[in-house]
C-alpha cells in the first residue's frame, strides 16, 4: 500500500491537469439565458493588455484598432467599465505570447484564429465574458514572424516589442475576430445583414459564408439565397447551405436539377449529403436516385451524389449503386474523375450495407 499510493497520487494528478474538476469546468459553461442574451449583445466592453519583454506597454493603439474594428460591423463599444455593457471583450498583446489556455483538439480548435500549441511569437489572445462568466472561446491574432528581435532589426527598428505590437496592430485592422466573435454568439440576424449589405468587403462576405454554419436559422437562409446571385459567392454559399437544415432542401434540390453550373450542382448534391446526415431526411433519396445515372450528368455532379447516397443509407439505393458500379467497373475511361466515381460507389455501398458488402 506504501508503495502504490504514490502511483495513485501521480495518476489522479495527471487526470486532474488533463481533466480539471467540475468547478473549473463549470466556469466555462454559460446559462440557457445568458446564450440568449448573447444572440442581441449589441454594447460591449474592451479590455486590453499589452506586454512587452520589458513589461507592460501603452495599449491605446492596439485597444483603438480592435474598437475600430468591431464598430464596423455594428457593434457598439464603451470606454469604462462602469458604462452599461452587454458583454467584456479581453485581449492581451504580447511581443512573446506566454502560455495560455487551449481548447479542446478537434472542431473549432482546428479552425483558422484558433491558438496554436506551438507559436511562441507575437500574439494577441481573444476571450469574452459575460456577467462575470468567462466563455469557452479563444481567438489567436499573430504577426507573419515568429522572431520579433530577428524581424525588428531586419526592418531598421531598435525596439523588438514596440515593433511587435505595431505588426500586432496592423493585423488587428484587417482580422476577422469580430466576426468570429459574432458567430460565437449566434448573431444570425446581424451576419445575414452583413452579409447582403452593399457595403461589406468580399473578403468579409466570403469570412460569413464560412461562419454561417454557426448562426443557422431563416435569416441566414433567406441571406444565403440573396448571395447565389454572386457568381463569386454562390459557391460559399452553396456549401454554407448545408447546415441551414431541411428547410434549405427545397432550395438545393432546385441547384441540383436546374443550375446551368455543374459546380453548383456538385456543392448542392455535397449540401444536401450534409443535411441528410444530420437529419435522415429521406425526402432527398428518390430525386438522387433518379439523377444519379443519367446520361447527361457530369462526372463529378454523380460522384457527389453517390456520396450523399452513402450518407443517408436506404436499400432502395443499393439496386441503382450496384447497376452503376458495374458500368463504371467496365468503362476504359482512365478519367481520374472516373476513378473517384467508382470508389464512392464502393463506398457508399459499404456504408449502407457493410457487412454483406464486405463478404
Amino acid at each position: 500500500m506504501r508503495i502504490v499510493l504514490p502511483y495513485l497520487l501521480l495518476v489522479f494528478t495527471l487526470l486532474s491537469a488533463v481533466n480539471p474538476p467540475e468547478p473549473f469546468a463549470r466556469r466555462n459553461a454559460h446559462t440557457p439565458e445568458q446564450i440568449e442574451r448573447l444572440k442581441t449583445a449589441q454594447t460591449i466592453h474592451i479590455h486590453t493588455l499589452a506586454l512587452t519583454e520589458k513589461g507592460r506597454a501603452n495599449s491605446e493603439t492596439i485597444h483603438r484598432a480592435i474598437s475600430d474594428r468591431v464598430k464596423s460591423f455594428g457593434l457598439t463599444v464603451v470606454d469604462s467599465p462602469t458604462q452599461p455593457h452587454d458583454a467584456v471583450l479581453k485581449v492581451k498583446c504580447e511581443e512573446r505570447r506566454s502560455i495560455v489556455a487551449m481548447t479542446k483538439i478537434g472542431g473549432d480548435a482546428d479552425q483558422p484564429g484558433s491558438p496554436s500549441r506551438h507559436w511562441k511569437g507575437p500574439a494577441c489572445q481573444f476571450s469574452y465574458s459575460i456577467e462575470g462568466q468567462v466563455g469557452p472561446w479563444r481567438q489567436e491574432v499573430r504577426t507573419t514572424f515568429e522572431d520579433s528581435w530577428e524581424a525588428a532589426q531586419t526592418n531598421g527598428h531598435k525596439d523588438s516589442g514596440l515593433y511587435a505590437l505595431e505588426q500586432l496592430t496592423d493585423v488587428l485592422k484587417d482580422d476577422d475576430f469580430a466576426l468570429e466573435l459574432l458567430s460565437e454568439w449566434k448573431q444570425a440576424d446581424r451576419l445575414a445583414s452583413l452579409l447582403t449589405s452593399p457595403d461589406s468587403s468580399l473578403a468579409t462576405k466570403h469570412t460569413i459564408l464560412k461562419l454561417a454554419k454557426k448562426a443557422p436559422g431563416p435569416p441566414m437562409l433567406q441571406a444565403l439565397q440573396t448571395t447565389m446571385a454572386q457568381k463569386d459567392l454562390a459557391p460559399d454559399a452553396t456549401q454554407a447551405m448545408g447546415f441551414m437544415g431541411t428547410a434549405a432542401t427545397p432550395i438545393l434540390l432546385d441547384l441540383l436539377q436546374h443550375s446551368d453550373s455543374d459546380e453548383i450542382k456538385a456543392l448542392a448534391a455535397h449540401a444536401l449529403g450534409e443535411i441528410g446526415t444530420r437529419s435522415g431526411d429521406m425526402t432527398i433519396l428518390p430525386p438522387l436516385l433518379a439523377m444519379v445515372d443519367s446520361p447527361t450528368i457530369d462526372l463529378q455532379v454523380q460522384t457527389e451524389i453517390v456520396k450523399t447516397l452513402g450518407k443517408i443509407p436506404d436499400q432502395r439505393s443499393v439496386g441503382p449503386l450496384k447497376t452503376l458500379g458495374v458500368k463504371t467497373w467496365t468503362s476504359r475511361s482512365n478519367d481520374p474523375r472516373m476513378q473517384e466515381l467508382r470508389e464512392a460507389i464502393d463506398m457508399s455501398l459499404w456504408q449502407i450495407s457493410p457487412n454483406p458488402h464486405s463478404e
